[in-house]
Order: structure tokens, then C-alpha cells, then sequence
């Protein structure tokens, strides 16, 4: 199995989610806001599914809607993953903006948590094998 040689800007891409991801998980120990952990769960999904999209030079629209970035990669296996990404998919507004914008409860917190965490890793996985 060869091992990619990450690029530069795949390379900051990574570091961007996982800093969201770090932010997170911070947020989380600290019981912090938990809209704001929500939106940092999707966004370091977000990220890592770009940075695969920018590693694989896939050409992809200023978008933030993670089932059509999955789907833009090619890779079967992340459509076991569309249900967790549909959910971190609400996380992007519903987190943001007033009027929507919500308290989540602790055990959705760590289920969004885990489900970001899984993802970036998969993603994080398919980068280091291409």
C-alpha cells in the first residue's frame, strides 16, 4: 500500500479541521456553548472533506453541505457515513444564527462529537492510502 505524499494545501486544510475538531472537543470537557461545538463538529468535517477533494484535485463549489461533498470524493465506503453527515449537516446554521439558533443537550453534543471524529478519521485515512 503506498502512502501519500500530502500537498501543501491538503496539509492546511487537515490542520484547519482538525483545529475545529480540537475546538470541539475542548468545548466539550469545558461544558462550553454547545452551538458553537456543533458548528466546529461540522466544520472539522467540513474540512477534511475538502482536503481530500484538494488531495484527489477534485474541482468543488464554495459549498458546506457535507453529503455532497461526500459524494463528490467517489468513495462508496463514505456513504456509510450519510446519515452522520446528513445530521452535522443541521449543525452549519441551526447553530449560527438567531432565531435558530439552539441549546443541544450533552448526550447529542457527544454524539455529534463522536460522529465528527469518525469521519475525519475515515477521511483522514483515505488521504494517507491514495
Amino acid at each position: 500500500m503506498k502512502k501519500a505524499r500530502i500537498g501543501k494545501l491538503t496539509a492546511e486544510w487537515i490542520i484547519k479541521g482538525q483545529n475545529d475538531l480540537r475546538t470541539a472537543e475542548i468545548l466539550l470537557k469545558e461544558k462550553g456553548p454547545t452551538n458553537t461545538l456543533c458548528f466546529h463538529c461540522h466544520q472539522a468535517a467540513e474540512k477534511f472533506l475538502k482536503a481530500y477533494l484538494v488531495h484527489k484535485r477534485v474541482r468543488f463549489e464554495k459549498i458546506h453541505d457535507l453529503w455532497k461533498l461526500a459524494k463528490l470524493t467517489g468513495k462508496k465506503d463514505l456513504k456509510n457515513f450519510e446519515k452522520e453527515l446528513k445530521s452535522l449537516n443541521a449543525y452549519y446554521i441551526e447553530s449560527r444564527y438567531p432565531p435558530e439558533t439552539t441549546v443541544y443537550t450533552l448526550s447529542e453534543c457527544k454524539e455529534i462529537y463522536a460522529s465528527a471524529s469518525k469521519i475525519t478519521q475515515r477521511v483522514l485515512s483515505l488521504i494517507e492510502k491514495s
